[in-house]
């Protein structure tokens, strides 16, 4: 038995980018290409790694730094197990008998294989998409609590073993656990958006993972919104000096109602977006440019709060969406909005029917609900309600729209003021039978002067 010296470099290939190990030994040198690349602007020449917590992306394809680590060390363990194989057997190996070791007799220009367990393959795909679709924290913390769930059903579970009966326990996991069939369906879409992306990235799926479907019942949600009455009363409700707090949020609820905005562009408004008429705004969710012209509400809570010196130039000071929400539900109560929703949902085969206080229900997202339900209530067109809440299409606004029973009310109406006027018509036409021309317009000059 010998003791073999050798040195080790770790470095990124100038052409191909890719992570190589350079290794030094006796009279020998010779180098592996790993299977990965990384970006050299986002490499450390010191530590001969990528700096922690960086995406490195190349076409179709993500290495988050920590499963690059992964593979150099993998890659490093191969190496000198080896070099150590020779050692008991007293042999310095030369530059292709290491190559053979290592590489396992691939081809020189192959790079040296290294699995990635499920878990490194999740967070990388994690990494690309908050890399490319720049998502919000509530999107990631999705992401991470779907990981968690499949661990927790499944707590060793590999790419190997993801199989269709796999995916059939975790939906019964999930009914046992009292999900409702809507969650589940939405859990599993954004796991299949994970299977698409192991599919790009080359990673075989095994037959029927794809193509599953939880196939369960799913009920449309219960839009909730507050009707123009309730909206006003909200509005004009005066709270206790006590109630601060109340009175913020349900300023910030109303004027989410009457300029259509989101709770996340609401938290971002700068005072350099509003203008005298309208405020500009680039939605953080959809990135689409809007003017949103502002109402006189709208505006009374402007000048409410235009001297106040927020940071970063915000327009508001704004709770945090959790916090919003529990101090509406408690202002909701107090201003008496307690008619009563029924919210319908499945769990399983089971229907489940809840009847709960609107105050109960109440959340940021409502009042864009509002906007849209009232605004059509009033008879404004679709297209131009479109153009401030920044849906693309027709379909894409549904999800919000519930119709009102103003809106109900007003277009049944059409029916009864149609045949009012045609009876009001007969009815002249009766009283004026046998009436000289003369006599008929006298009349006809009395009603416009009237």
């Amino acid at each position: 038995m010998i003791e073999i010296k050798y040195r080790t470099r770790v470095f990124i290939d100038r052409k191909t980018k890719r992570v190589t190990i350079r290794v030094r030994w006796s009279n020998y040198e010779t180098s592996f290409t790993l299977d990965c690349k990384a970006d050299p602007m986002k490499w450390d020449g010191n530590l001969q790694r990528p700096m922690p917590g960086t995406l490195h992306k190349f076409d179709r394809q993500n290495y988050s730094a920590k499963v690059i680590c992964n593979i150099i060390d993998e890659g490093l363990d191969m190496i000198k197990v080896a070099f150590t194989k020779c050692g008991i057997d007293s042999i310095v190996p030369s530059k292709e008998i290491l190559k053979t070791m290592v590489r396992e007799k691939q081809p020189e220009n192959e790079p040296v294989k290294v699995k990635k367990t499920l878990s490194e393959l999740y967070e990388e795909y994690q990494e690309s998409k908050r890399d490319d679709r720049n998502l919000m924290k509530t999107s990631c913390y999705k992401f991470m609590q779907i990981w968690n769930h499949l661990i927790e059903c499944h707590p060793r579970i590999t790419l190997e073993d993801l199989t269709k009966d796999k995916l059939l326990k975790l939906k019964s996991w999930y009914i046992d656990k009292g999900y409702s069939n809507a969650t589940i369906a939405n859990q599993f879409k954004y796991l299949k958006s994970f299977f698409i992306w192991l599919q790009s990235e080359g990673y075989e799926l095994q037959p029927g993972v794809f193509a599953y479907k939880p196939n369960l019942t799913v009920v449309s949600k219960t839009v909730t919104f507050l009707k123009y009455n309730e909206l006003m009363a909200f509005y004009n409700y005066e709270f206790d000096d006590d109630d601060k707090n109340l009175e913020l949020v349900r300023d910030m609820f109303c004027f989410m109602a009457f300029t259509s905005l989101r709770y996340s562009d609401l938290e971002n408004l700068k005072k350099a977006n509003v203008f005298d008429d309208h405020i500009e705004v680039c939605t953080k969710k959809t990135h689409d440019k809007l003017s949103i012209p502002l109402t006189i509400h709208a505006k009374e809570i402007i000048n409410k709060y235009k001297s106040q010196d927020y940071k970063n130039g915000k327009m508001f000071r704004v709770y945090a969406n959790q916090k919003i929400n529990e101090l509406l539900k408690r202002a909701a109560k107090k201003v008496g909005l307690d008619r009563e929703v029924v919210l319908i949902h499945y769990q399983g085969n089971t229907r489940v029917e809840e009847v709960k206080k609107f105050y109960e229900v109440i959340g940021c997202h409502d009042a864009r609900r509002t906007f849209v339900c009232c605004s059509l209530a009033f008879g404004i067109p679709p297209t131009v309600v479109m153009s401030c809440t920044g849906h693309s299409t027709y379909n894409a606004m549904k999800p919000y729209i519930e119709v009102a029973d103003e809106t109900q009310k007003t277009e049944l109406a059409k029916w009864d003021k149609a045949e009012k006027q045609n009876d009001i018509k007969n009815d002249i036409a009766k009283k004026l039978e046998g009436v000289d021309e003369a006599t008929l317009i006298k009349v006809l000059e009395l009603l416009k002067s009237a």
